[in-house]
């Protein structure tokens, strides 16, 4: 039955919750949710406190027979199970955003990082140091300031021989990204988002991603709000 499917799944979260973070014995499920700092259970507490009330008419009221009064749905089910899944084992930041970074060095000329932006359909790239580090980010913001501010009286701009630290004095918010690990979750990351908005009421640019989360690695992938956004669902 149905019920006997929700409160199995039902369980299974209390459960994980019990093992991986630090309760009182007493602690409701209700109680468990709203303190919980797991992003995912904290992504998703309103539907999850919602299926503890509704665990609980299953539980306290009588049977009419062998059946459940309160007998939940099978889209219920289906979704109680999926977030189980996404609870217990969150989808991570690689394979998901893993991609080759393309960058420039402080000393490149712009025309070619311009051309390989209008190439790859991408409005920011990491700028990096000379042994390999991120020494900064540059966007279509960043470029569309130096230009603004180049701007002969012809109307024209000349960028020959402009190199990609001539744009950096133009970046609005300096390093304005965070580095974060292969196994940080899709949660994890998009609350880091979420934070900066709430704390410094900016966006964070870009989480660039490395094998262990330092800087002095290699990257292997970044994300912007937007391209996480997407697949947060609510």
């Amino acid at each position: 039955m149905n019920s006997d499917d929700f409160l199995d799944c039902y369980n299974k979260i209390d459960l994980y919750l019990k093992s991986s973070e630090d309760y009182e014995s007493y602690e409701s499920f209700a109680g468990k949710i709203k303190k919980s700092k797991n992003p995912v259970v904290r992504n998703y507490k309103d539907e999850l406190i919602s299926f503890g009330e509704l665990r609980n008419a299953i539980v306290h009221n009588p049977k009419i027979g062998i059946e459940a009064i309160a007998e939940p749905h099978t889209t219920i089910v289906f979704r109680i199970k999926e977030l189980y899944e996404k609870i217990s084992n969150p989808k991570k930041v690689i394979p998901e955003f893993q991609f080759e970074v393309l960058g420039a060095k402080e000393g490149d000329y712009i025309n070619n990082i311009l051309i390989k932006m209008r190439e790859k359909s991408f409005s920011q790239f990491p700028v990096f140091d000379i042994e390999g580090k991120v020494a900064e980010l540059i966007n279509t913001n960043t470029i569309s300031r130096w230009l603004s501010n180049n701007l002969e009286d012809s109307g024209t701009i000349v960028i020959d021989n402009i190199k990609v630290k001539d744009l950096m004095n133009e970046i609005e918010f300096k390093s304005n990204y965070k580095f974060i690990s292969r196994n940080t979750s899709i949660y994890e990351a998009y609350n880091l988002f979420t934070e900066q908005i709430r704390v410094k009421n900016t966006n964070l640019d870009v989480l660039f991603i490395t094998n262990s989360g330092k800087q002095s690695e290699k990257l292997i992938g970044l994300i912007t709000i937007e391209d996480i956004a997407s697949i947060i669902k609510p």
